[in-house]
């Protein structure tokens, strides 16, 4: 039975017995076995020297970035069976900033629960992929890093007959996020309001009885109806 125990990263490389807990390894601390790094345990002399398919991370967070407190996959596969060790900079997975494979695989997906975007604004994943025995291999995957998707202010105008100004007021459904705003004229007016992207929600007028609806469709692309 072989048993993957150094001092920073323990991969549960059996499926008797492992010690995960007891020797952790946290995103800093995963920076010191890069491609090439001395390794020196489980008769490894070093990581490997390159990065690429033998342990590599991927995500479904889209492209404009993740929503704080949303759950997002990652996924960690490696060319051949391997135990493996996933760190985040910030954010959990499973209410862990590191957890490890509970047998040797080539793929495994885990689940990541972004951080608030006001406590940080991006997020960066490092792993590990190794066996001893007769693999003898230990391989680090290229670090991913992801960011908070941006807010962003649109401006519509539409026609509407409440003269003077009116304060918009009201919340972007899923979110703890106020709508502020303006509105003035008598005949057409322009309202001005920044939110998330990806945001859906309902913005009321604070005097006068007419509704204020806004939708965003992950494209920044509002629409106001009077």
């Amino acid at each position: 039975m072989a048993m993957f125990v150094f001092p920073c990263v323990s991969l549960l490389l059996s499926l008797a017995a492992s010690y995960p807990s007891s020797m952790q390894c946290d995103f800093a601390c995963m920076a010191n076995y890069g491609p090439g790094a001395s390794f020196g345990y489980m008769g490894i002399a070093n990581v490997g020297a390159t990065s690429g398919a033998t342990c590599a991370i991927a995500t479904d967070v889209p492209t404009e970035g993740f929503t704080g407190g949303s759950s997002y996959t990652i996924t960690v596969t490696s060319t051949t069976a391997l135990g493996q060790k996933l760190t985040c900079s910030s954010g959990d997975i499973g209410g862990s900033t590191e957890v490890n494979t509970g047998s040797k695989v080539t793929s495994q997906t885990y689940t990541w629960t972004a951080p608030s975007c006001d406590s940080s604004s991006s997020a960066s994943f490092r792993a590990l992929c190794g066996a001893g025995g007769s693999i003898d291999e230990m391989w680090y995957a290229e670090e991913v890093s992801l960011s908070c998707a941006a807010t962003t202010t649109s401006t519509s105008t539409s026609s509407d007959t409440i003269p003077g100004t009116s304060t918009v007021t009201g919340t972007i459904t899923g979110t703890s996020t106020p709508v502020t705003g303006t509105i003035t004229g008598t005949s057409t007016v322009t309202a001005t309001i920044t939110v998330p992207e990806n945001a859906a929600g309902i913005a009321v007028y604070a005097k006068g009885a007419k509704t204020l609806f806004l939708y965003s469709l992950g494209m920044a692309i509002y629409s106001w109806l009077f």
